[in-house]
């Protein structure tokens, strides 16, 4: 990301969509630590949570939750973008960058 100092403070310069859309889309292995890991983590995180949830009966579920607030169309409204927005970012995001790095989009 670019950065730049002004003034008084710092300015990041978000990239235009097409520059990052258009990026080569790498996804070999290459030295940096996996993300295996912290998938692993979050994972065991939710199973515990919902684990404790149940086994205790003084908190609730994510499910019980995330069903509660998409009751209220406000609530709802913030969490169904949210999950939207995460399933664009890990399952679209991709095939729209492939196809751009590829030149389907440029033609």
């Amino acid at each position: 990301m670019v950065v730049k100092r002004l003034r008084n403070s710092t300015e990041s310069l978000l990239r235009k969509p097409s520059k990052v859309f258009g990026t080569p889309l790498i996804l070999e292995k290459d030295d940096k630590k996996s993300g295996v890991i912290a998938w692993g983590g979050l994972a065991f995180g939710i199973i515990a949570y919902d684990i404790y949830a149940i086994k205790s009966k003084k908190i609730e579920t994510l499910t019980r939750a995330f069903w509660r607030h998409t009751e209220n169309k406000l609530t709802g409204s913030i969490f169904t973008g949210v999950w939207l927005g995460l399933t664009f970012h890990l399952l679209i995001e991709k095939l729209i960058r492939k196809n751009f790095s590829e030149g389907r989009y440029y033609e």
